[in-house]
């Protein structure tokens, strides 16, 4: 749906996804107006607030560099991982640049949404659901039958309360490692979980996980071969790279990845290894102060934090939203649904791999759609990828290729040979997404440039450059072999 010049467009919620988004609303010459409930911005970043589950020293588990939008780079005083206090300076710092900041109502907790649309009554041309995805913890059913304290890692306080006290941590995403890797530090874990993973790390050889794993050569392997071949490439160099868990006395994941997922943690293998860390399978009973596991091992806990994830929390949706798009909220590439114009959503799914440059994908191809600088998707494509249940979780390098393809903005990989190796092989950094197609940026290339050189990347593997003459980029193929010869 094209608006008018000046539409008035409603942005709920002033986290990172709603910020980006209102800053190309309003370059798009869009009346934009954010709405956030609470009283600053940041959302998730906000460390302390009721809605945060930030805990103290968290860390992101993305880089800088990845951690940041196109036009706006990290500052260089950031460490590899930010502090979470320096992420919601940065999104600060950004809003403020663009001219977003004066443009929030603080405050403003948005009762309904409804077609037309309305914010409360109000009405608006469009309208951008940027709430986030981590707002309403789930808990494991049954443990609430534990009799000593239970809590989600939402609302994790940090290791030090539990010093000493036996800890069971359910779950082991992202979340549910990092915190029992962090409680090992003071005392004794068992982590548990339903379906083992393989664990990469944050960073090996001073190479950030998202610089390695996250590619676009990875996202045409993923989608040009068949998903046996491309599961038993990944899982080849996960071992290679990351180690078998099972080597380390964790649970055995299944040996075909695509099944058995993949989390990331710095040293929860290595604490499995020391025995700081203990490993059980599902949880199969709950006791007032033990929990029995579907292997018959019965451990007595004090404790237990529940990492078992997010439902989708959007109160404020009127019933007629809600029965076109499902409880689910299904979209079109997250983002929107042709029965829905004026419609749209930005980082209302869960990802896997940095998300800064996910999100700012989303709004500026949001945008783009309403302010005609974008041709709109085909309907029947659309309609026929709806049909699908959606994934479980997006991968980063895979759902960026996808929407920047949808932008317009995939760069042009021989434009400028010496940088086809690393738009193929490196990370990838937000200025690629500023090099060709709407919103270029004549510094982009020199941006690129300079973030990657900020950082080492771990070296080519010349199979993977001959692979890609299977891919039909035989020409890319021996750019980068006479590059890295």
């Amino acid at each position: 749906m094209r608006l008018h010049d000046g539409a008035r467009v409603a942005v709920i919620g002033a986290g990172p996804s709603g910020i980006t988004t209102a800053k190309h609303a309003l370059e798009a010459g869009f009346d934009t107006t954010v709405f956030e409930a609470s009283g600053d911005l940041g959302g998730q970043w906000q460390a302390g607030a009721a809605h945060s589950g930030i805990w103290p020293g968290m860390r992101t588990n993305t880089s800088r560099a990845m951690t940041a939008f196109s036009d706006f780079p990290a500052p260089d005083t950031h460490p590899l991982h930010p502090a979470a206090e320096q992420i919601q300076a940065y999104v600060r710092a950004y809003a403020d640049a663009f001219g977003v900041t004066e443009r929030i109502r603080f405050g403003a907790r948005v009762r309904r949404v409804a077609p037309g649309w309305e914010v409360d009554g109000e009405r608006f041309d469009a309208i951008a659901v940027a709430t986030g995805r981590f707002r309403r913890p789930q808990t494991a059913p049954g443990l609430e039958r534990f009799g000593g304290e239970l809590l989600h890692a939402f609302d994790y306080p940090g290791a030090a309360p539990f010093r000493g006290r036996r800890v069971l941590v359910y779950g082991n995403g992202i979340s549910g490692l990092e915190v029992a890797s962090d409680l090992a530090e003071v005392t004794d874990v068992v982590s548990a979980c339903r379906k083992p993973r393989y664990v990469i790390q944050k960073v090996v050889d001073g190479v950030s996980s998202d610089w390695q794993w996250y590619t676009a050569f990875g996202a045409l392997e993923r989608g040009s071969l068949p998903p046996a071949e491309f599961g038993r490439r990944l899982r080849e160099r996960i071992l290679r790279v990351a180690g078998d868990p099972a080597a380390a006395g964790a649970l055995a994941p299944d040996p075909d990845i695509l099944v058995a997922g993949v989390s990331l943690c710095q040293d929860y293998l290595a604490q499995v290894t020391a025995g700081s860390i203990v490993c059980r399978p599902a949880v199969a009973a709950v006791e007032r102060d033990a929990v029995r596991f579907a292997d018959g091992t019965r451990e007595p806990v004090d404790v237990i934090v529940s990492a078992t994830g997010y439902e989708l929390d959007l109160p404020f949706l009127d019933p007629a939203v809600r029965a076109v798009a499902g409880p689910e909220l299904r979209l079109y590439r997250r983002t929107l649904h042709p029965d829905l114009p004026g419609f749209g959503a930005v980082g209302l799914f869960p990802a896997q791999g940095p998300f800064f440059p996910l999100l700012e994908l989303q709004a500026r191809w949001l945008v783009a759609l309403w302010s005609g600088a974008a041709a709109p998707p085909a309907e029947p494509a659309m309609r026929s990828a709806l049909t699908a249940p959606p994934a479980p979780l997006e991968v980063h390098n895979v759902f960026a290729t996808a929407v920047a393809g949808e932008l317009g903005v995939a760069p042009d990989l021989g434009a400028r040979p010496d940088l086809t190796e690393p738009l193929l092989f490196g990370p990838l950094l937000p200025p690629r997404y500023r090099l060709d197609g709407p919103g270029a940026r004549a510094d982009a290339a020199d941006s690129f440039r300079t973030q990657l050189a900020a950082s080492p990347r771990a070296p080519v593997d010349p199979a993977d450059v001959a692979a890609l003459r299977g891919f039909g980029l035989a020409t890319e193929a021996e750019l980068i072999r006479v590059a890295i010869a």
